[in-house]
């Protein structure tokens, strides 16, 4: 898997000697064996800057030199749990409406619960890896001055080269650092002009880290790739615009500024560098996602090169449990940790959707008769369905019957016993009092037609289909139906455009039914009946009852709502237990095409950090908080278009007004679910801490309450607080 992405370099990295800074010494952890390999010697080798920035990357995926653990890169963490991604996601994910988890490990619980504290092992583990990895960043640029190169005497070539890799680094310490700012504000700053060395860094400001950040994105943004032309798993211009748009739309919560402007334009800029949506959502997530559209920058895995029990290991591996099917997630064995609350579930629509037209019962008609045959055990007491109606009283009488058999034999009577009754003759098409069994050679869908006064009969067999210009075969070619003899209907699903359509059989003009009137009753030759716009519809025509009848109903399912149901309960009563709230499937080690990933245990799904729906719902949500240089209507067609992805037509498609900032944080959800996002949406909303929005466990109560607004950011950890006299606290701990 993924024989050509940069996560081959993960596997064979150089151990690098890393003199941390002094936040490390205070945060009591640090490299493991800094005197094994030094930099004189690791940097003989010309390929080793490659290597160094491949351990960069690979600091978000992996824990150490050698998978799933040992020689872990920060001791005091154990490996398993304490993964950047891993913990990253926890520390999103928990704390929101979108995860719980049923274990016991620690303090987990205090995440779901919203009531951790600057002991929290997760949160400290997540700083020591957000530094760690800043640490990394900061030691190859010291590595790869001008000064150091022309030392050892570097090409031109492997200079221009390195001159990239130098960006690229720049472009993760701002990641990490954006991951700072987000979490826990004020933190600790070091960069590679700070000497290497044992002393206790300077607290930056939020406003004064924003800056950074904001400041080393625009430097680097002409040094990138182009958008989409370095290699997988590397970023590029577009993985620093996305950054810089996700900066802006947050700025309000980071430094009281409305950056909504700023972030348009830096959406406008992805938007336009050639990514696209990936077809099929689900794919987006799938064991080979290296191969989906759209992920502008992940974080990648492979079975057998990164081996680790955090990242999407983590995420396949927790989310099954209870009667899930392990070999459908394509793995050996489930965890049973986390699932969802029922706040998420509740933002995707129920199977089903808008009924256009409804069926008309019509009018109640009572001069009939009754066709008893084979086909219904020859009783011929009037019964439902068996009935031929004359609704003008004339003596004439229409039906519509399925014979499923071949060779149905039938007679007409008056409902009442055999004895008045009415059969064929020697002459074909007519009938006689007391005639023989009308026969049916073949099975089908049959119009008969009976004239009481002249004795004769008519049989037609049928099939239907709809033709009009909004379908499309157009007004030349029927787009066949189907009888549903449960529903006792022919039924079509199909996509439709603007326009006009009839029913038809036979593919002849001969016998057709539009609506005059419009009341959902057919006339034979009837108008033609409007479609209203381009979508997907099922449509059902009803020829079993005198008055024909037909529907026409958009259907909508959200392809995003990836619940496993069986045997869960929507509700959590023991948070504890699996079976308790939906699983979710989002994440399996399975491929596009249906086969397992290279190995069962460690899964070779890459975890997309940006992709091209966030730049759509950012645009649309900066539109929406007053941003100019965007405009409504493009913002609308963004979001659209994520949701043309999601149901895989127009079924789901919003209306201007529906466009809301409430609609933008539940669509967010609905894309963005387990990926990250939400712990940092909420805030930016206000819904996350000291608010009306509650869902289940919140605060730790099944019913969920509203919580402190302390907790819209993470403390620092308590043993830096302790250990460097520089920090001061986040307000609240």
């Amino acid at each position: 898997m993924k024989m050509n992405t940069f996560s081959k370099l993960y596997g064979t990295l150089l151990l690098v000697a890393l003199f941390l800074t002094g936040c490390f010494n205070a945060l009591n952890v640090a490299p493991l064996d800094p005197d094994e390999v030094t930099s004189a010697v690791v940097y003989e080798n010309p390929d080793s800057y490659k290597q160094v920035l491949g351990k960069l990357y690979a600091s978000l995926a992996v824990t150490g030199q050698q998978g799933p653990a040992g020689q872990g890169d920060i001791s005091g963490l154990d490996e398993g749990f304490s993964s950047y991604l891993r913990l990253f996601w926890k520390l999103q994910e928990l704390p929101t409406d979108e995860a719980v988890i049923g274990w016991n490990d620690g303090t987990i619980q205090n995440l779901s619960g919203q009531g951790w504290d600057a002991s929290s092992e997760f949160v400290a583990a997540m700083y020591s890896r957000i530094f760690y990895t800043i640490a990394v960043a900061n030691e190859l640029l010291r590595e790869s001055t001008d000064a150091k190169l022309d030392e050892r005497g570097v090409d031109a070539g492997l200079r221009a080269e390195i001159a990239t890799f130098r960006a690229e680094a720049r472009m993760v310490r701002a990641l990490s650092y954006y991951h700072a700012l987000d979490m826990f504000r004020s933190v600790p700053f070091v960069t590679e002009e700070d000497a290497v060395g044992s002393f206790f860094p300077n607290q930056i400001s939020a406003a004064e880290l924003f800056e950074f950040i904001e400041t080393e994105l625009k430097d680097i943004e002409t040094l990138l790739a182009e958008p989409g032309s370095n290699e997988y798993g590397r970023v590029d211009k577009a993985a620093a615009w996305t950054l810089l748009a996700r900066l802006y739309l947050n700025a309000e919560v980071y430094i009281g500024q409305n950056r909504a402007s700023d972030c348009i334009t830096y959406c406008s800029n992805v938007i336009n560098s050639g990514y696209s949506l990936e077809p099929i959502y689900k794919n987006v997530f799938a064991a080979d996602n290296d191969n989906a559209e759209g992920i502008i920058f992940p974080v990648t895995f492979d079975g057998k090169r990164t081996q680790t029990f955090g990242g999407t290991t983590f995420l396949v591996h927790a989310s099954v449990g209870g009667s899930m099917s392990t070999a459908e997630a394509g793995i050996d064995f489930g965890w049973g940790g986390i699932r969802t609350t029922s706040a998420l579930v509740d933002k995707f629509p129920a199977l089903g959707g808008s009924e256009l037209v409804s069926p008309n019962q019509g009018a109640t008609y009572t001069d009939l008769l009754t066709v008893a045959g084979s086909f219904q055990a020859w009783t011929p007491e009037s019964s439902s369905g068996t009935n031929i109606i004359s609704v003008a009283g004339d003596n004439t009488y229409e039906a519509y019957f399925n014979f499923p058999d071949a060779n149905t034999e039938f007679k007409l009577t008056d409902g009442t016993g055999w004895a008045t009754n009415w059969g064929s003759t020697a002459n074909p098409g007519e009938i006689a009092e007391n005639g023989g069994n009308i026969a049916v050679a073949d099975p089908g869908f049959y119009r008969l037609q009976v004239d009481l006064t002249n004795l004769t009969y008519t049989l037609t067999n049928t099939q239907w289909g709809l033709i009009g210009d909004a379908t499309p075969g157009g007004w030349d070619n029927d787009t066949d139906m189907t009888y549903n003899a449960a529903d006792n209907a022919w039924e079509i699903t199909v996509e439709l455009t603007a326009g006009e359509v009839k029913f038809r059989a036979n593919d002849d003009w001969a016998l057709n039914y539009g609506d005059t009137g419009s009341d959902a009753i057919l006339e034979e030759g009837g108008d033609n009946i409007a479609i209203p716009s381009a979508g997907l519809y099922t449509i059902k025509l009803y020829l079993d009852q005198p008055d024909h009848t037909y529907s026409i109903e958009q259907p909508k399912f959200d392809t995003r709502a990836l619940f496993f149901t069986e045997g869960q309960n929507l509700e959590i009563t023991d948070i504890s237990q699996f079976t308790e709230g939906y699983a979710i499937t989002k994440w399996r080690n399975i491929t596009s095409t249906g086969a397992p990933g290279s190995d069962l245990t460690f899964v070779d799904n890459d975890f997309p950090v940006f992709r091209l729906a966030d730049a759509y719902l950012m645009y649309a949500e900066a539109v929406l908080r007053g941003g100019t240089g965007g405009d409504l209507g493009t913002a609308l067609g963004y979001v659209n278009q994520v949701r043309e992805r999601a149901f895989g037509n127009t079924a789901g498609n919003i209306t201007e007004s529906e466009l809301t900032l409430d609609f933008i944080l539940d669509e967010r959800a609905r894309e963005f679910y387990w990926e990250g996002h939400r712990r940092t949406d909420l805030v930016r909303f206000g819904s996350l801490s000291n608010t009306t929005y509650l869902w289940p466990w919140k605060g730790g109560t099944a019913e969920g309450v509203s919580t402190d607004s302390k907790f819209d950011i993470f403390p620092i950890p308590s043993a830096d607080l302790g250990a460097n006299s520089n920090l001061t606290q986040n307000p609240g701990y």
